[in-house]
Order: structure tokens, then C-alpha cells, then sequence
């Protein structure tokens, strides 16, 4: 197949990642082209040119067999689209995504003109966007995660007597890392430091409690993919307190390392972090019970290792790599233009 790809930024963060790795096994079998923004390079657009994916300006959309558009910002190019070329519609976006339908060049027409939507969980497709599905066009992949596992050395200088919690993703109160940085506080173990990985935005003050908070906090900033790798094999445990999230990449990539994650409890999360068997879940904006989680791995690290295996087992059942890119493919391949 012939495909094209649309994604709304190319910065190092969920969406743009999982289309990353999604095309990256495509193209070993489809010629595949990502449509070019008109803003400054950002840093996922060269990823794509490394892995053989040419990103492309003033496309024709009957040079192509199928469109491939990631996020709920895409609904006005669905609807530029629609009947020039055969598209699936990808939408990630949680609780947060509903904003964008408050905005004027959204399109909630274009639930019903794309040829196939796919949500990464039933939770998402029906109590978020199910007011907007008119028609039986839509289906759930799971995620997959889709990265190297291979050893890589440690890139910071760990000290044995410390304990090193991973906190990854975009710095934003979306994210919970203030709920980390409480949750340390709270217990005031002075041997724990807290490891977070993720982009943050210029002169943000929320950026900037955290770090005044006292807590000790190492801030690499947004590192590649490799080197994502490598801090969660380094850390001890993995720590999401999410507001408002799916089943998303960090969770799936400390589980793939058999970390033992600390998770909040919003919405599908505990459909792959279940409580006490394959990780340990804290009520949302609830530092204080977080707090207790992480005193428990500290506690007691073959509970940690324990409930980290337990966890790679349920993400091999539910979100392997496999699964997830055979069943994108045959959503592209079911109403790609023939021939």
C-alpha cells in the first residue's frame, strides 16, 4: 500500500511516538510518506528520516492507497479528505481531547465521514467520544509498545544506597508530577530521588515548583528513544499519578522492563495496572495513598520485582506489538483503494 500520514506535531511525546513506531514496522512492507508541517523542525521529524519515512509538502492524495491521520486535531483535514482518498482516523486523546471540540475549526462531522476510527480503549471510545459515533465506523486497537529491549548502560551516576523513582513524560499538571513530588515530600525519605524524563514548556511556574519543592529530582529534560530505554532499565520503579490519561506509553514502557509501576486510577488504567497483581494504584490527586505505595516497593523490593513481572505478563496478553501493528494494518488495508 500506498500510504500517506498526518500527525499534528512531531515533538517527542504519546501520539506522535506511537505513529513513530507504528510506520517504522509499516514500512518494511508499505511505501509510506508523512505529510510535512508548515512550522519550525521539530525534534521526531528527523526519527521519521532515520527510519526511511520521507516527510513530503504539496502531496496528491490520488498518489496515495490510504491516509493514515493521528489525533482528534485532525478533523478538518478528514473533512478536506473525505472522498479524495481513503482514510483511518486515529484518536488518542483522553478526557483533555474534548477541549479541542469547544474550538471553531472543529469538524464533529468528521465522525461520520471517515472511512474507520480507531480508539486505543473502549473506555475512551465509549464514554468519551461515543456522543459523536452516528456510525458503525469505528473499532479499538490496543497499544503496543514497540521498543528495543536491549541492555544499555546506566546514563547517570547511581549511587547503590539511593532508590530511583521514574517519572516520564511532558512536565504538566495533566501528568501529576507535582502529585510525585507531594507524594516524596510527604514521606520525606531523604534516599529516594525522583527521575523525570519529558519536555517542558519556557518559564513555566508549575515546572518551577517542582524543582524549588525540595525533593531531590533529577531533570534530564526529553531525551531520545535510546536513552528513554535506558533510564527505566537504571530506575527502581516507574511512578504515574496521572489526572487524565489512557493506558499510555509510559505505563506500557515500564512494563515491558518489568518495572513495577505506580499508577493513578483514571479510567482504563486498572484494566492493565490491577491493584496488588500487576502494580499498585493510588485514587486520582490522591498524594497521600501514593505515598504509601512508594513506602511500600521501598520496603519491601521483591514485592517490587514481583508485581514488575506480574505486570510484563499482562502486557504480553493485552498489548503486544504484534497484535497492535497486524490490527492497524488490517484497518488501513480494509478501505484502502483497491489495486
Amino acid at each position: 500500500m500506498r500510504i500517506l500520514a498526518y500527525s499534528h506535531n512531531f515533538v517527542r511525546e504519546g501520539a506522535p511516538i506511537i505513529l513513530l513506531r507504528l510506520l517504522r514496522e509499516l514500512r518494511k512492507r508499505h511505501d509510506i510518506h508523512v505529510l510535512k508541517l508548515t512550522r519550525p523542525t521539530e525534534p521526531l521529524e528527523a526519527e521519521f528520516e532515520r527510519y526511511g519515512i520521507p516527510l513530503k509538502e504539496g502531496v496528491k492524495l490520488k498518489d496515495y492507497d490510504v491516509a493514515l491521520f493521528n489525533t482528534v486535531t485532525a478533523s478538518g483535514i478528514v473533512m478536506q479528505t473525505a472522498g479524495r482518498c481513503p482514510l483511518v482516523w486515529w484518536i488518542h486523546e483522553p478526557k483533555f481531547g474534548l477541549g479541542y471540540t469547544k474550538m471553531a475549526d472543529f469538524k464533529p462531522e468528521a465522525f461520520g465521514t471517515a472511512d474507520r476510527i480507531v480508539f486505543p480503549t473502549q473506555w475512551q471510545a465509549q464514554w468519551l467520544w461515543g456522543r459523536y459515533l452516528k456510525r458503525d465506523n469505528w473499532t479499538v486497537v490496543p497499544y503496543g509498545i514497540g521498543m528495543d529491549l536491549s541492555p544499555r548502560p546506566c546514563p547517570f551516576e547511581k549511587k547503590p544506597e539511593r532508590f530511583y523513582l521514574l517519572h516520564l513524560g511532558r512536565i504538566d499538571p495533566r501528568k501529576g508530577q507535582d502529585l510525585s513530588v507531594q507524594a516524596l515530600a510527604h514521606l520525606g525519605n531523604p534516599n529516594i530521588t525522583l527521575v523525570m524524563l519529558g519536555g517542558r514548556k519556557e518559564n513555566d511556574p508549575f515546572a518551577t515548583r517542582l524543582f524549588e519543592s525540595g525533593v531531590d529530582i533529577l531533570y534530564p529534560g526529553s531525551v531520545p528513544e535510546e536513552m528513554v530505554a535506558a533510564y527505566i532499565q537504571h530506575c527502581d520503579a516507574m511512578i504515574f499519578p496521572t489526572r487524565d490519561d489512557l493506558i499510555t506509553l509510559a505505563i506500557l514502557e515500564g512494563l515491558s522492563f518489568s518495572k513495577c509501576v505506580l499508577a493513578s486510577d483514571f479510567g482504563p488504567i486498572p484494566e492493565t495496572i490491577i491493584q496488588g497483581r500487576s502494580g499498585l494504584l493510588s485514587p486520582v490527586n490522591d498524594f497521600r495513598v501514593l505515598a504509601g505505595n512508594i513506602r511500600m516497593i521501598y520496603e519491601d523490593r521483591e514485592l517490587a520485582q514481583r508485581l514488575g513481572q506480574s505486570g510484563n505478563v499482562v502486557l504480553h496478553r493485552k498489548h503486544s506489538f504484534k497484535a497492535h501493528v497486524e490490527a492497524m494494518e488490517r484497518e488501513l488495508t480494509r478501505v484502502a483503494r483497491a489495486g
